[in-house]
């Protein structure tokens, strides 16, 4: 009975069609703006917007059909496929892929595009988040501290149902403002020839003020010149035309700057720069759109070069400098621009012993006192009595401790 009871069990566990338990993806987080769906209505239900206001826009709109090359029966199928996604109440947080959809019906990606093209042409479907392949710094780094993996984002969906105006009592409609016969005669070709002027008279010469060029339209234009050299589809295009790079040039981009970014977006979308482009201006814009001006290619290679050069000029100080310290040591001195640190032992020792809080301490009180902490060494160290327990070490670890608190306090001077 045992047995039967284990393999009627295995049996409604792993039936065929059942879903099988599956590590879920976690969201990247990127949602609506508050308040994007608070002027559009819910819709009355899942059947009723299928089966009631999707047919009745289409009956309304039979021409929008052959307009996008798609069939009633197809819009209805995507549609009936769009509100599985929905929330059932309201008809919101609808986010399926256009693959996802073509591979539900079996039919093609393009159908789905048309398809919903034409649902949202009819004001049954609104896009209130919109879809992209890239994501910005801000946003790579608030879906990483979610968890999540997602590098691009679904565009979400609002499925709404289309609501008769509610009736008005008591309000009268305005009237038809009336219109003389004689009123189209006041003004046009029929006014009389000596009417007089009531403007005054045009000068008899014009002169044209010469074009100011402002500071940020010649930032953008050198910003345009220096990516045409870099660029070969780019060139021959006038620059007037590539107002897509003003935003870039207003945060200080550089032409090398603006290739990495366009390398980047290619790279991810796994595109190649097509043999022929017509429209090179509108290409460009294309590719920038996702892009943020905040974030720069080149910040973060300039640091680390600034940082190197400072490395660079600190080490040919120590080497071939013309200042010594006080034990004879080039630039001993002279601290470390990044890590504080002095180049002289002697100095070192010396800094450490005015410091405030050069109270030595062995490896011992120093775990007792901090675990878990890996203590910062004074190289060279000379042999100290520890101001905690009283015991001699070469240790080299300091801590910031009040003389009059500690029991074997380091003598002054």
């Amino acid at each position: 009975m045992s047995l039967l009871a284990e393999s009627d069990k295995t049996t409604k566990l792993f039936r065929p069609g059942a879903r099988r338990p599956s590590s879920r993806r976690v969201c990247a987080g990127l949602t609506a703006p508050p308040g994007v769906c608070s002027q559009l209505p819910a819709w009355w239900g899942r059947e009723q917007w299928v089966n009631v206001d999707v047919w009745c826009a289409l009956a309304a709109h039979p021409d929008w059909c052959r307009e996008e090359h798609v069939s009633p029966d197809t819009v209805v199928r995507v549609a009936r496929a769009h509100a599985g996604y929905a929330d059932r109440a309201t008809g919101r947080s609808c986010r399926p892929t256009n693959e996802r959809i073509a591979a539900d019906l079996q039919v093609c990606v393009r159908t789905v595009q048309r398809a919903r093209r034409l649902l949202k042409r009819l004001g049954l479907v609104v896009e209130v988040v919109r879809g992209r392949s890239i994501l910005t710094r801000a946003e790579r780094l608030r879906a990483w501290r979610r968890g999540s993996s997602h590098r691009r984002i679904a565009s979400e969906f609002v499925l709404i149902s289309p609501r008769p105006p509610p009736p008005v009592d008591g309000v009268t409609p305005p009237a038809t403002p009336k219109v003389s016969r004689e009123s189209h005669l006041r003004e046009g070709f029929f006014r009389p020839k000596n009417r007089t002027r009531r403007g005054a008279a045009r000068p008899s010469t014009y002169h044209k003020r010469p074009a100011t060029v402002s500071a940020d339209q010649h930032r953008t234009s050198r910003l345009a010149a220096g990516l045409q050299q870099r660029i070969g589809w780019l060139r021959g295009t006038s620059p007037r035309r590539l107002t897509c790079l003003h935003r870039f040039a207003l945060q200080d981009w550089t032409p090398r700057d603006v290739h990495t970014a366009l390398d980047e977006v290619l790279r991810a979308r796994s595109w190649s720069v097509p043999q022929r482009i017509d429209q090179p201006a509108a290409y460009l814009a294309a590719l920038l759109r996702e892009v943020d001006p905040a974030d720069r290619p080149g910040t973060l290679e300039e640091a680390m070069l600034a940082e190197r050069r400072v490395r660079e000029e600190w080490l040919h100080q120590t080497r071939f400098g013309d200042r010594e310290c006080a034990h004879g040591y080039l630039a001993g001195d002279l601290p470390h621009p990044i890590d504080g640190h002095l180049a002289c032992p002697m100095c070192r020792r010396v800094k450490a012993q005015q410091m405030t809080w050069s109270q030595p301490v062995c490896a011992a009180c120093f775990e007792r006192e901090n675990p878990g902490r890996t203590p910062v060494r004074v190289t060279d160290a000379d042999c100290e009595r520890c101001c905690l327990c009283g015991e001699m070490t070469f240790a080299g670890i300091y801590t910031r401790k009040d003389p009059k608190v500690v029991p074997y306090p380091r003598p002054s001077g």
